[in-house]
């Protein structure tokens, strides 16, 4: 179980971090010595951008919930007066 997680931990490391150490340039040795592991970390990214995507969608969601309560709804005309004055001309 420890080897499970000093790989997640190795993985985690690898595919956030920004710059290459040590730890990230061991972690492609032990990809080019373990395929399961490089399926591993290729599925882990993949879990990541799931993630990632979701949270997008879900952000423009609720911007898109604003927008259409405080652009259609009548209790806030003078703020849409406002906004629509200042960018009309």
């Amino acid at each position: 179980m420890k080897t499970l997680l000093n790989e997640l931990r190795l993985i985690e490391h690898y595919l956030l971090s920004d710059d290459k150490d040590g730890e990230s340039f061991l972690l492609e040795a032990k990809m080019i010595l373990q395929p399961e592991l490089k399926e591993q970390v290729y599925w882990q990214q993949k879990t990541y951008q799931v993630v990632r995507d979701y949270g997008r969608k879900q952000l423009k969601n609720e911007i898109n919930n604003i927008h259409e309560t405080l652009f259609n709804t009548e209790a806030h005309q003078s703020f849409r007066q406002k906004v629509m004055h200042l960018f009309g001309k």
